[in-house]
């Protein structure tokens, strides 16, 4: 999905983002975790609740490595 769709919300939620993707929540999150650069807010006292923008969706993450890969 082309992240200039008006449908699409600029801020996803984790699982917005996964479904969208095809992958599962869990992914998400350790892309998060392991992307410095990817572009995430966090909302709330903790910074728990996580919002990707809608361009990360036309990024190309078949080049990071895979867990376990050197």
């Amino acid at each position: 999905m082309p992240a200039d769709d008006d449908s699409t919300p600029e801020w996803l939620t984790r699982t917005q983002f996964a479904d969208l993707l095809q992958v599962h929540v869990g992914t998400v999150s350790r892309w998060i975790t392991s992307d410095t650069g990817m572009r995430v807010k966090r909302l709330g006292p903790n910074g728990h609740r996580v919002r990707i923008h809608r361009s990360e969706l036309d990024r190309d993450r078949s080049a990071e490595p895979q867990e376990g890969t050197p």
